[in-house]
């Protein structure tokens, strides 16, 4: 008996491709590990990677919270996230003079180090309980404690409230 031709070649034939192509791809990419991208790199005096964090790791870092306010938003907002302090020492680096903060952006700050013992800022990643996104000056928004700090309230330390930040250079 013969085989019916289908009414509907090229359909058929691309739903087959469809079919062969699936079987053929899925395993693979089932069987190629996640990729984990990092959102945080620290970088040593030298100018080599010394540690890469992904918001996942940096999560899984004691967690501290700062309620205060800033230029950027409206009122007291609760932000959470490991200490500088902490992600460095995780990192194996003992700060130096100066450090350089960089954004995704490229927008750098220099800080010094002993300004970062003192007012012991974070690196936020959530606001009031949510997620930091890139929209909302995120994923990693470095803190101070603004209202604790009369001095705090200078316009030089609001250019070091740097979000989007994606680089720790210890120069």
């Amino acid at each position: 008996m013969p085989v019916p031709f289908p009414k509907r070649p090229l359909a058929s034939l691309l739903r087959l491709l469809g079919v062969a192509f699936a079987l053929l791809i899925l395993p693979l990419a089932a069987a190629a590990p996640a990729r984990e991208e990092a959102d945080l790199v620290i970088v040593d005096a030298n100018g080599n990677v010394v540690r890469s964090y992904t918001l996942d790791e940096l999560a899984a870092l004691p967690q501290h919270r700062i309620v205060t306010g800033n230029e950027f938003v409206e009122g007291k907002v609760a932000f959470e996230g490991p200490r500088v302090r902490d992600v460095l020492k995780d990192a194996g680096i003992r700060p130096g003079k100066r450090m350089t903060f960089v954004a995704i952006d490229d927008y750098k700050v220099q800080i010094p180090s002993e300004e970062l013992a003192k007012y012991d800022p974070i690196l936020a990643l959530k606001a009031d309980g949510r997620w930091l996104s890139r929209r909302t000056k995120g994923p990693i928004w470095m803190i101070y404690p603004m209202d604790d700090f009369p001095e705090l309230q200078d316009p030089v330390f609001n250019s070091r409230l740097i979000w989007q930040l994606a680089r720790i250079e210890n120069r």
